[in-house]
């Protein structure tokens, strides 16, 4: 009786009395099963201190406070549902939103679980521990990320759906589920450091629903493989061009013995990829470092630009100062007293020196600037490169080799050849002609050809 009855054990008891014979025995037996979770029943002795004990204080906590909603909902107590259902609201925040989360799914109960996951979404981009949510069932993480309280640095966003359905989940996550929670407008940017690895198990779920697919026919138009190729190629060199290099000297260092073992594990994650994919990736970075290398040449000028004009306005302020100095001095030969004669072409000498020394400095800066660009060495490639006869400039001798870029080139005494480039980088208009080309071309598959050039780090000779 009272606030605090529990309605539904009210009527079971009224059925009780209801089916009572003469004798006093109940004619039905009134069986009343009760299966509950654990924290349920733990639960179960407050609930009986509430009905039965109205002046005791209700022990609630965030550990039983969902089972405590739930158990008012079972045994329909208006009372402990309001009061619980308040401490909730009241409690829940970003600290402990996925305790609530995941007791309100256990129970059941839609309308905590749907405020404990937007929550868990608001606060996704500040929360310092992810284990909590990397054991969240798919659907439940789902729910999360495509919350319309989600806030995450979109980067950050890519390293935790990857690192869940990557790492965590690769056995329950089809391809729909992927594209989903990866679309555009959720995760704009992808970071680098896992964009090769999403697009290779982006490109598994795909073979896994169609192993006999044309991989570049499934990704016509595909907003999330371009936007991983496109993270990749900006990030060229860490992310393609230096696991190429470790896999690289792996090989070459290999002995006899290491080459009867397993096979090295490419550490350039996109050989994983399928070979029309890869091409593409590497397409991509291509004309992503000319582009860099570009940028980068644009600036040298530009501040070698900047370096010979000023060497150009010191100078003219050197002659500038010459001159007036040399005015100063003839009007010192006019000047009867020759000790202030003497002291005055001292301070000439002195200015001229300065003047000299500074002149000086200004030239080795410009030399310098003109070494630092001749460290940028063009990538010779072309295979049948011979050595141009002295006598007729027209025959070339294809059995000596300058410079390879193609790995299957094997010669008895090297690899690449010893004669380095003979001019600085720049397009040739005789490319067809062997004697007088002298660098790697890369043709771009559109009509368009394409220098290749490194960066010399040591003042090595190439």
């Amino acid at each position: 009786v009272g606030s605090r009855r529990s309605e539904l054990l009210g009527r079971r008891i009224r059925e009780a009395d209801n089916t009572t014979r003469p004798d006093g025995h109940s004619s039905d037996v009134n069986v009343h099963e009760t299966i509950m979770l654990e924290s349920a029943a733990d639960a179960m002795g407050i609930v009986l201190d509430f009905l039965y004990y109205p002046d005791k204080p209700l022990e609630m906590n965030i550990h039983n406070a969902v089972p405590l909603v739930y158990l008012g909902k079972r045994y329909r107590i208006r009372a402990l549902i309001e009061q619980s259902e308040e401490f909730v609201h009241s409690h829940l925040e970003s600290t402990n939103a996925i305790h609530f989360l995941l007791d309100s799914y256990l129970y059941q109960l839609d309308d905590i679980l749907s405020r404990a996951i937007d929550v868990t979404a608001a606060n996704l981009g500040a929360t310092l521990d992810f284990n909590p949510i990397y054991q969240l069932p798919p659907e439940l993480f789902r729910r999360i990320i495509l919350s319309k309280d989600l806030n995450c640095d979109s980067g950050l966003l890519s390293l935790i759906v990857y690192s869940y359905c990557g790492e965590h989940h690769a056995e329950d996550i089809d391809v729909e589920y992927l594209r989903e929670i990866t679309k555009q407008h959720l995760m704009p940017e992808i970071d680098s450091k896992v964009a090769l690895m999403l697009l290779k198990f982006y490109v598994d779920l795909i073979f896994a629903d169609d192993e006999n697919c044309d991989i570049m026919d499934v990704l016509v138009g595909d907003s999330l493989m371009q936007r991983c190729i496109a993270v990749a190629a900006k990030h060229w060199q860490g992310e393609v061009y230096e696991p190429l290099m470790v896999d690289s000297e792996f090989n070459e260092s290999a002995s006899p013995m290491k080459r009867r073992l397993p096979a090295h594990e490419p550490t350039a994650i996109h050989r994983a990829l399928p070979t029309k994919l890869q091409n593409y990736l590497l397409e991509k970075c291509i004309i992503e470092a000319k582009n860099d290398f570009d940028s980068e040449r644009a600036a040298k000028d530009a501040q070698q630009g900047e370096k010979q004009a000023e060497i150009e306005a010191v100078t003219k302020s050197c002659d500038a100062i010459v001159r007036e100095l040399q005015n100063d001095l003839r009007e010192s030969e006019k000047n009867q007293n020759k000790q202030n004669l003497k002291t005055h072409l001292d301070k000439i000498e002195a200015k001229m020196l300065e003047m000299e020394a500074e002149l000086e400095l200004q030239k080795q800066k410009a030399e310098a600037y003109k070494q630092e660009l001749k460290r940028f060495r063009r990538v010779p490639g072309i295979h049948n490169f011979g050595e141009v006869c002295k006598k007729d400039p027209t025959v070339v001798d294809k059995t000596k080799c300058t410079y390879s870029g193609n790995p299957d080139h094997h010669y008895p005494l090297h690899r690449r050849g010893d004669r380095p480039p003979t001019q600085m980088p720049g397009m040739t208009a005789e490319f067809q002609n062997l004697a007088k080309e002298n660098g790697y071309i890369y043709d771009d598959g559109h009509g368009g050809l394409l220098p290749v050039f490194y960066y010399v780090n040591t003042s090595a000779s190439v």
